[in-house]
């Protein structure tokens, strides 16, 4: 027995990217470099390991959902010191956060909690989409509508086209910033116009901000200083809004599972009773040292520094424009399934073609055409990852190109 409705993860970007070049076959003299996977290759803080191995770590202990006093205090100290003294607004800290293992759960999750709030409900999600968004429309029992985000809209959703009976049904919108996978650092009156939409129609606004750490120039403004400056010392700080961080980008820490969720306390008690009854938690061990890497801004700044080089070697052997922000390269290239299948056959590198990471949507995919390709590697494989693709570019796909 299964849910007809899972039938909407039969398209998941990854299995068809396997699929799609599964029977062909890499050069033998390459090694394989695999830059479909955003998932970062170097190492976290060096005291994650002294820490966990720790004698008194308490792997003893069942973990709280609310987590511990210590977490508390040190994402107070990072939300102080990234986000001009948020962690001081929002008093007390344990109203408006929640630590959580990862984001992927808690952006599916969300969903649960906006569902039933409003008759013949809607969710709205980016596209292209993390697949957690398009699981919360799922899980939020209603439709899910795509708000294109493409090069005609400077990669980020018009939310002015949105029409008012749409907005009328929406319990939960979903954008991130910067954007996976284009690198787009949304605008603090972008996000301004969000969050009011959010609280004028009463539905979610929820703000994936995975990838906030990593910049190239301007540092990212977060939803949560943006909600300062729209409610000031109103008691309705973060209404109508809930906000996502992870450790996995922003310190190498993808396999810690730690991060917190930032919300409007009626969230963060529904997002509790969810957790609380069939949720994971993150483990008080993992949970403390979570909190020491949240403290430490010296490693980000080298993880800031690692992918400024690397997109710099993209610079240097590709002619291509860098994004502002996170760590993949959003290649325009014609036909994006030919070419990553070319990439594997005579280049052995994988990548995600554009056209997997988004549905059509109003007689268009705004996907289509790009790959998307993980800078995540040492700078030794991505300096040769970017002189195959000059080779692959100026030679192999000049002549197999089919112009659109």
């Amino acid at each position: 027995m299964q849910n007809p409705d899972f039938s909407l993860f039969n398209d998941n970007m990854f299995e068809k990217t396997r699929a799609l070049i599964t029977g062909i076959s890499a050069p033998d003299d390459l090694s394989e470099i695999n830059m479909s996977i955003g998932e970062p290759q170097l190492p976290p803080p060096a005291f994650v390991s002294e820490l966990l191995s720790l004698p008194n770590c308490n792997w003893h202990s069942y973990p709280k959902v609310k987590g511990n006093k210590k977490f508390y205090d040190d994402v107070s100290y990072y939300l102080n010191n990234r986000f001009s003294d948020i962690g001081n607004w929002l008093q007390p800290l344990e109203d408006y956060l929640l630590p959580v293992p990862g984001t992927r759960e808690p952006l599916h999750m969300l969903g649960y909690c906006t569902r039933s709030t409003k008759p013949n409900p809607l969710a709205l999600v980016t596209n292209p989409f993390y697949h957690a968004w398009r699981a919360a429309g799922l899980i939020n029992g209603g439709e899910v509508q795509l708000m294109n985000a493409s090069l005609d809209n400077g990669f980020l959703p018009d939310l002015s086209l949105i029409d008012e009976v749409t907005l009328a049904r929406t319990t939960i919108m979903y954008l991130c910033t910067p954007t996976n996978p284009q690198g787009i650092i949304a605008s603090e009156e972008y996000l301004a116009d969000a969050i009011i939409l959010a609280r004028k129609h009463n539905f979610l606004l929820v703000v994936d901000e995975c990838y906030i750490d990593i910049w190239r120039h301007n540092m990212p403004v977060s939803s949560l200083e943006v909600a300062r400056k729209i409610s000031g010392s109103s008691e309705h700080k973060l209404s109508n809004l809930a906000v996502l961080n992870s450790l996995s980008k922003r310190s190498n820490a993808a396999g810690l599972r730690a991060g917190f969720l930032c919300a409007d306390p009626k969230v963060i008690s529904s997002y509790s009773k969810i957790a609380a009854n069939g949720l994971a938690l993150v483990p008080t061990p993992l949970l403390n040292v979570a909190g020491e890497i949240y403290r430490d801004f010296e490693h980000n700044k080298l993880v800031r520094s690692h992918y400024n080089n690397a997109f710099k070697l993209a610079e240097k052997y590709l002619d291509c424009d860098i994004p502002e922000g996170g760590f993949f390269l959003w290649l325009k290239v014609g036909d994006d399934l030919r070419c990553a299948q070319l990439l594997w056959e005579k280049m052995a590198i994988k990548v995600i073609p554009g056209s997997y990471m988004a549905l059509a949507s109003n007689a268009e995919n705004p996907a289509s055409g790009y790959i998307r390709i993980a800078m995540v590697h040492s700078l030794d494989t991505i300096e040769q990852a970017m002189q195959r693709l000059q080779i692959f570019f100026n030679n192999i796909w000049r002549e197999n190109k089919i112009d659109d």
